[in-house]
């Protein structure tokens, strides 16, 4: 049988170096237009590439490194008894800038093993639920990259204090995620943001032996902590991190179980990298460029040629195999490798098109003009005051996303995620959500759509219905969605790459509908 998008062929699987996104709001604020070269530019998810001239053909090896509720009430003391824990004490309404009431929080970097000469440290930002009644659950939050810290999302996306581009002062947010569970953001693995050490793994599972270490130091010092439900989120590279970490946690040794009985009950990812980019961009660009040929700013001219590229590099046929319910195993076209040609790359021509049209492009929210607001979050983690706060001091200057590699030799040579999808789903009491920010022209709604409808998970493939059933919150509809069998996928209106900073309401009813608290 030929593999399809979850089963590669191993050589192709080993070769990857797929792309990699790094966090966006990077690019959206701080990154000016870069100068019009030949090939994709290099910005928080999408990186240096090879000018066409000098291009082979595109495939997963030859991919370029891509560079990127309720208001809390006041909660003075968690109940952590481990005295360990109080090293990591942070009096959240004292930070810099921060003039409103905050509960008390812990902070710092943890080790990954207690294994003599081993440095690799990981950096966490644990709060307590901003809610009376003490939270059951234990969310972990994970951005993405490689490389990209998580802090990004705790400022301006999920977390207690907002601190958005263009403010000259942060606040408080009154959609944060601990207005639901106590969540804890992890820069992860070594190399990003505040985790420092020699960078040694070579792939995803090597990244959840890594993350699984620090899980172990972590309940050490906080133990109350251990019996809390946990639910692991992220977005964008995330979508391999969240996948992986789960697995390994999951498929622990009966010593490790015995140790430490974690009990992960769901996950939830938005905008993620699970499958092909030939799924997930090449397939779908035409038909999204077209439907958004106004708000891009795209010529009839423009239009047409993606369409004729589409239909001749087989992106078309291998659309028309997406039905609901599935007919069948969805092919890749040529030869079902994951590889293209450099002229079947039209999501790389879309790219230098838009650009070209709005000079303030911005890839992960398509609608974005000019001017772009300056990013606040660099220069606040990189106060010297602000890292004593946090347990990190003398830490230097702080990147929102690492300009170093934090896989050896740079390649992930991981197998994608959505293998690990089914397993998953068997062993998930609260599933496995998806949802999409209907915005994002980097990773298309109409991939994850594919990759959907090509799984086999508890018995069934794919979905019987398309994603039609309204996302109502507060009496407006806000997307729509699918759940079948554990498995949930939603689409966001009005979001792009990063769902909880552009829609943070939605983001935090669809939060706590994984955690059970609230209905879809």
């Amino acid at each position: 049988m030929a593999p399809t998008t979850a089963t590669l062929h191993h050589e192709d699987r080993d070769a990857a170096r797929r792309f990699i996104f790094w966090h966006a709001v990077h690019t959206a604020f701080i990154l000016p237009r870069p100068p019009a070269p030949p090939a994709r530019q290099r910005h928080p998810h999408v990186g240096d590439r090879a000018a066409p001239a000098q291009q082979p053909p595109r495939t997963r090896a030859t991919e370029a490194r891509d560079t990127h509720g309720r208001r809390p009430r006041r909660v003075l003391h968690a109940p952590l008894r481990d005295p360990a824990g109080a090293d990591f004490h942070v009096n959240s309404s004292a930070l810099p800038l921060v003039d409103f009431a905050l509960q008390d929080s812990w902070a710092g970097r943890l080790p990954v093993s207690n294994k003599t000469g081993d440095d690799r440290h990981l950096f966490f930002w644990y709060w307590p639920a901003g809610i009376s009644d003490a939270s059951d659950t234990l969310t972990i939050w994970l951005n993405g990259g490689p490389g990209c810290s998580s802090l990004t999302g705790f400022l301006e996306e999920n977390g207690p204090i907002s601190f958005q581009p263009g403010a000259s002062a942060p606040s408080a947010n009154p959609y944060a995620w601990t207005g639901a569970s106590d969540v804890v953001w992890i820069d992860q693995p070594v190399g990003t943001g505040f985790a420092t050490g020699t960078v040694d793994i070579h792939n995803e599972f090597e990244l959840g032996d890594e993350f699984y270490g620090f899980l172990q130091q972590f309940y050490g010092v906080f133990p109350e902590l251990a019996s809390k439900k946990l639910f692991i989120t992220g977005e964008s590279y995330a979508g391999f991190y969240v996948p992986f970490i789960a697995s390994r946690i999951l498929h622990a040794s009966a010593a490790e179980q015995a140790a430490l009985p974690l009990d992960v009950q769901g996950l939830l990812i938005n905008d993620g990298v699970y499958s092909s980019f030939i799924t997930s961009q090449e397939a779908p660009i035409a038909s999204f460029a077209a439907a958004n040929q106004k708000e891009l700013g795209l010529s009839n001219a423009q239009i047409a040629k993606f369409k004729n590229l589409s239909a001749s590099c087989g992106y078309d046929e291998l659309l028309a195999q997406v039905t609901y319910p599935p007919k069948g195993e969805i092919l890749l076209p040529n030869g079902n490798k994951d590889q293209i040609s450099q002229r079947c790359d039209i999501w790389d021509q879309f790219y230098k098109d838009a650009m070209d049209s709005n000079e303030c492009y911005n890839v992960y929210r398509f609608t974005d003009q000019c001017p772009t607001p300056s990013d606040p979050l660099e220069p606040y983690f990189s106060r010297k005051d602000v890292q004593t706060a946090l347990h990190v001091p003398n830490s230097g200057s702080f990147s929102e996303c690492s300009n170093d590699a934090v896989f050896v030799d740079d390649n992930d040579d991981s197998p994608y995620s959505e293998t690990l999808f089914p397993d998953l789903l068997s062993r998930l009491p609260r599933g496995l959500t998806l949802w999409h920010g209907l915005l994002d022209s980097l990773l298309l709604n109409v991939g994850d759509r594919t990759t959907i409808q090509n799984l086999t998970w508890n018995g069934a493939q794919g979905f019987s219905k398309p994603p039609t059933v309204r996302l109502v919150v507060n009496g407006t509809q806000r997307g729509a969605y699918q759940s079948e069998r554990g498995f949930t996928y939603i689409e966001v209106n009005g979001a792009g790459h990063m769902i909880p900073e552009d829609q943070p309401e939605t983001a935090l009813h669809v939060f706590q509908s994984v955690l059970g608290q609230v209905a879809l």
